[in-house]
């Protein structure tokens, strides 16, 4: 008895009202590395999370093997699987996701500038991709590195065209994990933008010499 009791607190979120309608995207999702906050169209997603979070942390832990996590403080939390660093336990390879350099590195510099120079009203990817060109020229070389080591050219194939369109792609790239919202040619950065700062949170403390090395 004790244990058809456990598998139905563990199932719990199966039994919720929204269950049949919602939770197969949030399942897809979460092992494609999507972080969910109470924000826009993941509203519903976040609050289904929420209600359901005690049965859906033991589902993950028992049955894939990975834990789901609870990022940020109220009202800016959010939920995503954390994947033991390079450990996705039973979830297939197919859902894996790594941000390539580069991405990583813009990612650091969108932080120094929202957070850090606090320029909070930056919503504009042309005006960010200009800033990056003009601001940030010291480290356009390294960037220029990483862009070339990525797509194998060398770096004297790199131009500033090909450092907007990475600042693109990674934004992008940032939109499908969650971190923030993009439509044209507008963004927010959203709390989940957070896990950059506690996934290289050595490099992000320590961020005008990791940006340095980039020179």
């Amino acid at each position: 008895m004790e244990n058809v009791n456990y598998q139905d607190i563990m199932l719990d979120f199966l039994y919720d009202e929204e269950a049949r309608e919602i939770f197969a995207t949030i399942d897809y999702q979460l092992k494609d590395g999507v972080h969910f906050q109470d924000s826009g169209s993941q509203t519903r997603y976040f609050a289904y999370i929420q209600r359901n979070m005690k049965s859906l942390v033991n589902y993950y832990h028992n049955f894939f093997g990975v834990r789901l996590s609870e990022g940020g403080e109220s009202p800016d939390n959010y939920f995503y699987l954390d994947f033991y660093g390079n450990d996705r336990g039973k979830i297939s390879s197919r859902h894996r996701n790594i941000l390539k350099s580069e991405y990583v590195i813009i990612g650091f510099i969108l932080y120094k500038i929202v957070y850090i120079d606090n320029d909070l009203l930056l919503d504009s990817v042309q005006r960010l991709k200009e800033k990056i060109r003009i601001d940030y020229d010291d480290y356009k070389r390294g960037i220029y590195y990483l862009i070339a080591k990525s797509k194998n050219i060398g770096p004297g194939n790199v131009n500033d065209a090909m450092l907007d369109s990475t600042v693109q792609s990674a934004l992008i790239e940032f939109k499908k994990i969650g971190w923030l919202i993009l439509e044209g040619d507008e963004f927010t950065v959203l709390p989940a933008f957070d896990r950059l700062i506690k996934i290289y949170e050595e490099y992000i403390l320590d961020i005008d010499n990791t940006l340095n090395e980039l020179k």
